[in-house]
């Protein structure tokens, strides 16, 4: 027989969880703030690393000193598995993350009517590929950090991996919600990529693997199509990405995480990592 968890022992769990998230988030904004303010601010084509550079510092001050230091919380705990070899978990998570945008981009066009137009400057989009590059592994590491990591464990320690996940996806979902263009459907769009994330987290690819994922999807819809990502438009002179007429099906002014294709997208990105963490762990030896 298992023993039943009283409603004030969880209440008693998840208050001690919230409070120890609060500490990590002060912890990490404090940090990245600090590190903002080292050396000049470089020109636009690195703004994006260099602010990146910032929450990504920030926030894995934040991990090591809240979760391993206070905490007592072991790498493995925060993601960072030993028996994960980092680099291919991260690079199968880019490959992931691209091919889903990819999806989305593509449904986009065939079904939502936008247009991708091919300019030539392939010299100029070689130019732009290493700082904008640099960014969005940058603030995909940041955003994964910030979100996974740390706090979701923590809070599926107090109420099962399942609720911390949905609670964690609307609070990722409500943080794009100030973004240019960002509507309803965008919200709930951003919410579901936050499952999707947090899957790949609890998977056996971990923290490397979501972080991949994220980087994957970002890089993929501004470098590979000009398309906005999650409202913000990333210029590129090669290609020239124009939305259709129907917001609802390709995102419109927000870009494809907007609309239904991106929503399609996540479900079976979704599915298809809880399909393979599962086979994975069946095919695990026991002993």
């Amino acid at each position: 027989m298992t023993a039943r968890v009283s409603f004030p022992d969880r209440a008693k769990r998840t208050g001690a969880a919230v409070a120890w998230i609060a500490s990590f988030g002060v912890a990490g904004g404090a940090s990245g703030w600090a590190v903002s303010r080292i050396g000049p601010e470089p020109g636009p084509a690195w703004s994006l690393a260099w602010s990146s550079l910032s929450g990504a510092v920030g926030f894995a001050l934040a991990t090591w000193l809240v979760g391993r230091v206070l905490d007592r919380r072991s790498w493995a705990y925060l993601g960072w598995r030993p028996r994960t070899r980092v680099p291919a978990a991260l690079l199968a998570g880019v490959l992931l993350g691209a091919v889903m945008a990819a999806g989305a981009a593509g449904l986009a066009v065939l079904v939502g009517g936008a247009t991708i137009t091919n300019t030539g400057d392939w010299a100029g989009w070689g130019r732009a590929t290493l700082p904008l590059g640099t960014g969005f592994l940058l603030a995909a590491i940041t955003e994964e950090l910030a979100f996974r990591g740390y706090p979701l464990r923590r809070l599926a320690d107090a109420l099962g991996a399942g609720p911390a996940t949905s609670l964690g996806a609307i609070g990722f979902g409500l943080a794009h919600l100030g973004n240019p263009s960002a509507t309803a459907f965008s919200t709930v769009n951003v919410a579901l990529a936050g499952v999707w994330l947090a899957c790949a987290f609890f998977s056996p690819g971990a923290m490397p693997l979501a972080w991949g994922a994220h980087f994957g999807w970002n890089a993929t819809l501004a470098l590979g199509f000009e398309a906005p990502v999650s409202g913000y438009v990333f210029p590129q002179p090669a290609i020239a990405y124009r939305a259709g007429a129907h917001g609802w099906i390709d995102g419109g002014a927000f870009g494809p995480e907007g609309g239904i294709v991106t929503t399609l997208v996540m479900l079976v990105g979704t599915v298809a990592l809880v399909a393979w963490s599962r086979t994975f762990r069946k095919a695990e030896p026991t002993a």
